[in-house]
């Protein structure tokens, strides 16, 4: 008994390093956000991205604590409750984000299109495909 008692509390230690990897990578993005305003645009592109591979890596190890057993056996109704709001104001968040972000998109190209502007990368991407080079070649070539 008293060994199964030290195994789960080596466990729920472990979490320490997770607790203070988050901690870390919070005062990264803050850190970051505080010099945003100089970034160009290829930049924000890849903190966009590197941001949405962190909140997706969180999302999963969440995901993998709502089905894990032992975990659950210390979470009450009430701390249920409080990732459920928090998790709805965030989805609704990114709903917002995503509808109003998706309309911006679909608005600046049409406005672009319809002036006679393609972007070059399309024109490029076309003549590769004429040309018969694949995509995949062709983006390793860009």
């Amino acid at each position: 008994m008293t060994s199964d008692i030290s195994a789960l509390i080596a466990q729920l230690n472990s979490l320490n390093e997770w607790i203070e990897m988050q901690k870390a990578t919070m005062e990264m993005f803050k850190e970051i956000n505080a010099s945003i305003g100089e970034a160009d645009r290829l930049t924000l592109v890849l903190l966009i991205r590197k941001a949405f591979d962190h909140i997706m890596k969180t999302v999963r190890e969440f995901d993998k604590w709502l089905e894990n057993p032992l975990v659950l056996s210390y979470v009450d109704r009430e701390m249920l409750q409080e990732v459920w709001n928090s998790v709805l104001k965030i989805l609704i968040e990114l709903l917002e984000l995503d509808v109003k972000h998706t309309a911006m998109v679909r608005d600046n190209a049409m406005k672009l299109l319809k002036a006679g502007k393609i972007p070059p990368v399309i024109l490029e991407l076309k003549r590769m495909r004429t040309e018969g080079e694949g995509v995949r070649e062709a983006v390793r070539r860009l």
